[in-house]
């Protein structure tokens, strides 16, 4: 039988905080995203730069907020399916298939997918066919692989192996845009060229293929991970869009590249590092990773069988050990001692990882014995200070169709097409199919309703309202994601924003 307490636990790991990125403001959110073609103003910088060449707006943002809690599989319905169910009678009144209960997952494993794009207040904002925009921009993109949920309810065949590759990745950047659209017969380019700069960055990544093997022995299984951190880095990245000129029927049409080549490049030898160094390393403790120095986490089943549960001595079974390491070339080095020659690591690509000092942690997860925590000769000191481990992170691009078709007086109806070119810090791959209408037939009052499918979300339905107070626009949006109503959805976003507005902004 599945406890409200396992569920609790499940919806603990399973929720997140979801700060809206696909729907940056609060009448984008209404409109469930259909905002290639509406978006105006400083506002359309992330949708459609082209925008700018065609509605001739001043706009500055006054405040920009949107927030939401989602999760990949739970929803009131399924809570309620679930909620007492046994997984093993098929007698039972209750019963519930395991494997329905897995199709919930759809093959995602256990996700906590986090971002935060945050308009800075004054600095965004645009004059006819200008905008410059700042942005605050925060992703998590981590948990557990689908291996994890295979393993959890229907454990590990003979014979058979479970992967359990686990990529995780925190990134701050702000970036900074400077946007301009130009407009020609019948219709407008605009382009953003923004400067990006790397705040922080932290990921875990797999060494060699992760699996955990069933044998006549027993379970087995040695992953080894490599966690990695940056502080400051530097990019660059290009918007770029097409809007025509909206037809005599009111027709308007649009597409847009998003982040098209945009990367950061992290660097050991940032100048912020050095500046923010003392900071980090008295908030961090021991979590606190050097300039080119590693977190090196290997986790070990070695022939674990079901009578290796009871055991209460010998060797550990089931057990973590953890470390902190650094890149060295060891030939002909006598200035490492051989004392934690066993701690070295030998990558696939030939390079050394020595321990680099600090603790070393071994965590028996099975038994009675007690875990060690001994700490290791600071070598670090002694690592080539020419060594410059840089590396690149992609921002998430997206491929932006969008229609719309106004009726003068009384509504406007718009469509989007989005998809992105990865599936990671928020982005999907999948596309992503959007409807809105925006009712603008009383005055100075909006009323806006959206639907979707695809993406990240699979479903979602939005509702916003607008109030025009003189040249501030106040928008609120709302949408649930997941399903089409309360009871199917398995989370929210709200979204709210203040912007002075002045110009033709009818349309």
């Amino acid at each position: 039988m599945i406890s409200n307490k396992l569920i609790g636990i499940i919806g603990i790991l399973l929720g997140s905080i979801v700060f809206g990125q696909l729907n940056q403001d609060a009448r984008m959110l209404g409109l469930n995203g259909s905002y290639t073609t509406l978006a105006r103003g400083y506002q359309c910088i992330g949708v459609n730069p082209a925008n700018l060449g065609i509605y001739n707006n001043r706009s500055v943002n006054l405040l920009n907020l949107s927030l939401g809690l989602s999760n990949n599989a739970f929803s009131i319905t399924n809570y309620n399916a679930i909620n007492g169910a046994h997984l093993e009678d098929t007698l039972s009144f209750t019963y519930y298939p395991k494997s329905q209960f897995y199709d919930m997952f759809g093959g995602e494993g256990i996700r906590l997918m986090q971002s935060l794009e945050l308009p800075l207040p004054i600095l965004n904002f645009s004059t006819r066919r200008f905008a410059l925009t700042s942005n605050f921009s925060f992703n998590i993109d981590m948990g557990f692989p689908n291996g994890f949920l295979d393993l959890l309810l229907f454990g590990n065949p003979i014979g058979s192996n479970i992967s359990i590759d686990m990529e995780q990745n925190t990134i701050v950047t702000q970036n900074i845009g400077l946007s301009y659209g130009h407009p020609f017969n019948n219709f407008s380019v605009g382009f953003t060229l923004k400067y990006i700069l790397g705040l922080f960055y932290m990921g875990m990544e797999s060494l060699e293929n992760p699996i955990i093997t069933t044998d006549i022995t027993g379970f087995t299984g040695k992953n080894q991970y490599l966690i990695q951190q940056a502080i400051g880095g530097s990019g660059l990245g290009l918007d770029v869009g097409i809007t025509t000129d909206e037809s005599n029927d009111g027709y308007r049409f649009g597409i847009s590249v998003i982040n098209f080549l945009g990367k950061v490049e992290w660097t050991q030898k940032h100048f912020m590092r050095k500046s923010l160094e003392s900071t980090l390393e008295a908030s961090a403790g021991d979590f606190y990773l050097r300039a080119n120095e590693f977190m090196y986490v290997n986790m070990v089943m070695d022939s674990v069988t079901g009578t290796s549960f009871s055991q209460t001595s010998g060797d550990p079974l089931i057990y973590y050990e953890m470390y902190k390491v650094m890149p060295v070339d060891l030939g002909g080095n006598s200035s490492f001692s051989s004392q934690d020659s066993s701690l070295i690591i030998l990558l696939s690509d030939g390079t050394f990882l020595y321990p680099s000092g600090g603790k070393y942690e071994l965590i028996d997860l099975l038994g009675d014995q007690d875990s060690i925590n001994t700490e290791i000769t600071d070598y670090y000191a002694l690592m080539d200070s020419s060594i410059d481990n840089s590396f690149s992170t992609r921002q998430p691009m997206y491929l932006r169709l969008g229609m719309s078709r106004r009726w003068e007086e009384q509504a406007i109806v718009a469509a989007d097409l989005v998809t992105g070119f990865s599936n990671n810090y928020g982005s999907s791959s999948a596309w992503r199919a959007s409807i809105g209408v925006e009712i603008i037939r009383f005055k100075g009052q909006f009323l806006r309703l959206g639907y979707a499918i695809g993406g990240i979300t699979k479903k979602s339905m939005s509702m916003g309202y607008g109030r025009k107070l003189g040249l501030i626009h106040w928008d609120i949006g709302m949408s649930f994601n997941g399903g089409f109503s309360i009871e199917t959805a398995k989370g929210f976003d709200f979204a709210m924003g203040l912007t002075w507005q002045l110009g033709n902004t009818k349309n």
